[in-house]
């Protein structure tokens, strides 16, 4: 994979991830590490939208003003994560000749803007330089979704050794963020991210994959038990 390949690759996770990372700067929000992934991108883009406006209408959040509790470690990797992304759509602009984005504006906390920006129009001429920015970026929030998921049991079936609430979100050795079957799981070799204590593990890059084999085999569960609706 090309740096330029790979730094967009790195920012268009972050920027799946951001709302997760906004709204677990409350104690009290969903914790939400499955992510559905069946709308089309022109669906995704709306709802991220829509999401972006009720998130600045109501959670303006500035210092000095908490209209609620909030985890201050992760609001700082927010703030952290947000000045990045826009010093690095202003870098990405001037380097192209571009309009530069308006900073964001005091109790904003939308990085989405900056990071599609800087992911549409980076060039190969400046992806070296900015390859080592994305995935710290990367990281950083790799490492946040970790507090915040750590220990959680996802109420799915494993596709493959058929068991309900056998995956269970971890931080193992390294900082690696994964999803670990404690199932008795043998999945194919080829559909495994890598192994752990014999267990199979899904590191947090292979989420979205998994929850497509989640989907479809929900969807064949589905459909044997109206076929034996029907022969009934």
């Amino acid at each position: 994979m090309s740096d330029l390949a790979e730094v967009r690759a790195d920012l268009e996770w972050v920027m799946a991830y951001w709302p997760d990372l906004v709204d677990a700067r409350l104690p009290m929000a969903t914790k939400r590490p499955w992510r559905q992934t069946e709308l089309t991108l022109e669906a995704r883009a709306e709802q991220d939208a829509q999401a972006r406006l009720e998130r600045i209408d109501r959670t303006a959040l500035s210092l000095g003003e908490s209209p609620a509790p909030v985890d201050v470690v992760i609001l700082s990797a927010v703030l952290d994560l947000l000045v990045r992304a826009d010093d690095l759509a202003a870098a990405v602009a001037e380097h192209a000749g571009l309009p530069v984005l308006p900073a964001p504006r005091p109790g904003e906390l939308d990085a989405w803007p900056y990071l599609a920006y800087a992911a549409a129009h980076l060039d190969e001429d400046l992806a070296e330089w900015a390859a080592p920015i994305a995935r710290r970026m990367y990281e950083q929030t790799a490492s946040a979704l970790a507090m915040i998921h750590d220990g959680q049991t996802l109420d799915v079936v494993c596709p493959w050794c058929s068991t309900t609430a056998v995956w269970r979100v971890q931080e193992l050795p390294g900082g690696i963020v994964a999803i670990v079957c404690h199932g008795e799981c043998e999945p194919p070799l080829n559909e495994v991210g890598t192994w752990w204590g014999g267990r199979p593990v899904w590191p947090i890059t292979d989420w979205e994959r998994l929850a497509h084999h989640v989907q479809a085999a929900e969807k064949r569960s589905r459909e044997t038990v109206a076929r034996g609706k029907m022969a009934s």
